[in-house]
């Protein structure tokens, strides 16, 4: 019996002894960071084509990225050719000629490109490694800094220093750079804008209803949207939550909602080409039951979303509505999609070849 403890006792010291020595297995974070999107980006550039297509033409234009750095292409597809928009050295040259700012071909970081005059020329931005201070409008100080607080605490305000931007006109035919040194840079498109095709008319949401402005009264409300001149029109009248023909409100908490209610929307609309219609879906989900989300770690209290949702083998269902809205005649027509039981409907460009 005590030969038996023995061998126990040692056989337990053998496997402690063994269990010390094996090796503790961590997981290795770092290297599946090496394959994280961002990184990948870094690693493999381009994969695909977006082809931005000119007005005036069949033409379109693409960017392009390799490990050699970005190359920008004109493409014409009747002609069968595909040449660089520009000598990228040369290009480089010239701007660090014009503005006294380094750059390189590698890293022209060229931005916001658009054919003008006829689509005989271009003007884009570059952002520069220099820095400035940002230039925001009134309305965005004040939604930074807060209305309540007082204009000591706004003027001793850290100023945000961002990228420079420099505005160049480049001839496609005569290759001549001009640096555009008094050029206005234009105010970004508000999120809930949808701009038609002619530039003269603005579509938005409010309430759940669509409404439509001008593009002077838009000009105005790129400059400060609670300017109290700003002129809108209503355009439908039955629209109500769930039944809205704005976006969809999915990630938005209840409170956001409510403190949001009578601000501007946006609407996913497609226009036609010349402005005069638009489509877009309008989707029914009163009788769709709710569904919940708490953001539990959510400062200084969790927050609740609550949004529609179908689960699986619920009967009740959205419900889509296809819609194609005459912009003069500010009328609308339902169009007869009713072939399958829940199906849904989409809107689609047609490609241009």
């Amino acid at each position: 019996m005590k030969y038996i403890y023995v061998m126990l006792w040692f056989s337990l010291q053998v496997a402690g002894v063994h269990a010390q020595r094996l090796p503790v297995v961590k997981a290795n974070y770092e290297l599946a960071s090496r394959f994280s999107p961002d990184n990948l980006k870094r690693m493999v550039f381009s994969t695909r084509v977006d082809p931005h297509w000119l007005k005036n033409s069949n033409r379109f234009w693409y960017e392009y990225e390799t490990a050699d750095g970005k190359f920008y292409y004109i493409v014409d597809p009747k002609l069968k050719s595909k040449n660089l928009l520009f000598d990228h050295d040369k290009l480089a040259a010239d701007m660090t000629r014009l503005t006294g700012d380094p750059f390189d071909r590698k890293n022209l970081d060229i931005e916001k490109i658009e054919f003008i005059n006829n689509e005989t020329s271009i003007r884009f931005e570059v952002k520069s490694k220099l820095l400035e201070v940002e230039d925001k409008d009134s309305e965005d100080k004040d939604k930074e800094i807060g209305d309540t607080q007082d204009n000591d605490q706004r003027k001793n305000k850290k100023k945000k220093m961002v990228p420079k931007s420099y505005f160049f006109e480049y001839n496609l035919s005569s290759r001549v750079l001009q640096l555009l040194k008094d050029y206005e840079k234009p105010k970004d498109d508000k999120d809930w804008a949808s701009v038609a095709p002619n530039e003269q008319y603005v579509l938005f949401s409010k309430n759940h209803n669509l409404y439509w402005m001008d593009i002077d009264n838009y000009n105005k409300a790129l400059k400060n949207e609670k300017d109290s001149t700003i002129v809108e029109y209503q355009l439908t009248t039955d629209g109500v939550e769930y039944y809205s023909y704005g976006s969809g409100t999915r990630g938005v908490t209840d409170d956001e909602k409510v403190k949001n209610k009578d601000k501007r929307k946006p609407v996913s609309v497609d226009w036609s080409p010349d402005s005069k219609k638009f489509a877009m879906v309008r989707t029914d989900e009163r009788t769709v039951k709710d569904l919940w989300v708490i953001n539990s770690v959510a400062t200084p209290r969790p927050t609740l979303e609550t949004y529609k949702y179908q689960m699986p083998g619920e009967k009740e269902s959205p419900k889509y509505e296809l819609l194609v809205f005459d912009f003069e005649a500010k009328s609308q027509l339902k169009i007869k999609t009713d072939t399958f039981p829940d199906q849904v409907v989409n809107v689609f460009n047609a490609p241009r070849l």
